[in-house]
């Protein structure tokens, strides 16, 4: 599970690395834009999990869950 793991730390590094630029969120109003763009990063992260781990529409097994947290705790 290496790999998935790696992928979800690329979600949010994809994240950090520009694809929600400060600038873009204080135009927007946003009262705290790092807390924004922390907001950002954590959907990313949960979205790639979906991805990564889903297998049927809307089924995802907890004991895989755990198993990438404990992946991403290694990395």
């Amino acid at each position: 599970m290496t790999e998935k793991a790696q992928k979800v730390i690329d979600a949010a590094h994809r994240v950090v690395d520009g694809g929600v630029p400060l600038g873009k969120l204080i135009r927007e109003g946003k009262k705290d834009p790092m807390s924004a763009r922390v907001n950002c990063e954590y959907a990313a992260v949960l979205r790639e999990v979906i991805n990564q781990l889903q297998q049927s529409p809307g089924v995802i097994m907890c004991a895989d869950v755990l198993k990438l947290c404990e992946e991403l705790e290694a990395l």
